[in-house]
């Protein structure tokens, strides 16, 4: 076991950049996925919109568009919860985090 005495500034250095290092690769590859998965996903939700459209147009569906204005409304509210409770975690982890914010960030843009 090591005591406290042994611990040297070099090693505390070397977490701290293991840390940094990793957030930011790791946060650069969150990032870069994230932006593919909205595209895709904005790719879909449209395709199926215009569907959703057509067959309305041509009178062989009827679609209520409040209700499914409602519930699109409703997924959109219930990502903010999720946000808050990762910004709580990301404070606590303030080295990994930082160079993960950094990386994510990144990675959103060149994604």
């Amino acid at each position: 076991m090591v005591g406290l005495a042994e611990i040297t500034a070099g090693d505390i250095f070397t977490g701290v950049l293991l840390q940094l290092g990793g957030g930011g690769i790791l946060g650069f590859a969150a990032g870069y996925a994230l932006k593919k998965a909205i595209k895709i996903l904005l790719l879909v939700v449209g395709v199926f919109t215009l569907g959703l459209m057509g067959l309305a147009y041509y009178g062989v569906i009827s679609v209520n568009w409040d209700k499914l204005a409602l519930l699109v409304e409703r997924a959109i509210s219930g990502g903010g919860a999720a946000a808050a409770s990762l910004k709580s975690y990301i404070i606590a982890a303030t080295p990994f985090a930082a160079s993960f914010l950094v990386g994510f960030s990144l990675g959103f843009k060149y994604g």
